[in-house]
């Protein structure tokens, strides 16, 4: 399984400062299912006019952590969201980002648990 993560941008904003880099994930561990009820709430409540705010504030942490394939989710959630284009695909972008999000959380999981005190990833484990 490919990491759905690219730490690149992280280890090079810190100089390779691993604990910095670790402090980031652990921040977006512990947003990341906050974000993913609000979304899903917004849906669930057919508040699709409002789903821009939750995924322009998730775009920043995506893009630091190099989550591709989320990042574009979150760029279509956010873009239809607030000019009201094409929302009824809206759902199903969400309940997909959900997914990529959650994906992203068990992959930075494993890599958080496999680096050693160094911060050196252990790639077998992965």
């Amino acid at each position: 399984m490919l990491a759905p993560f690219d730490l690149t941008y992280l280890e090079d904003a810190f100089q390779g400062n691993q604990r910095l880099v670790n402090g980031i994930i652990e921040l977006f561990l512990k947003q990341s299912p906050g974000y993913c009820e609000m979304l899903e709430n917004k849906v669930n409540s057919d508040e699709l006019d409002s789903l821009h705010i939750v995924a322009h504030t998730l775009k920043s942490s995506v893009q630091m952590l190099g989550l591709k394939d989320t990042e574009e989710l979150v760029l279509g959630i956010e873009s239809r969201s607030k000019f009201s284009e094409n929302t009824s695909e809206l759902p199903g972008m969400v309940f997909e980002l959900i997914y990529e999000l959650k994906r992203a959380h068990t992959a930075l999981n494993l890599y958080l648990s496999s680096s050693n005190e160094g911060g050196a990833f252990n790639s077998e484990v992965a």
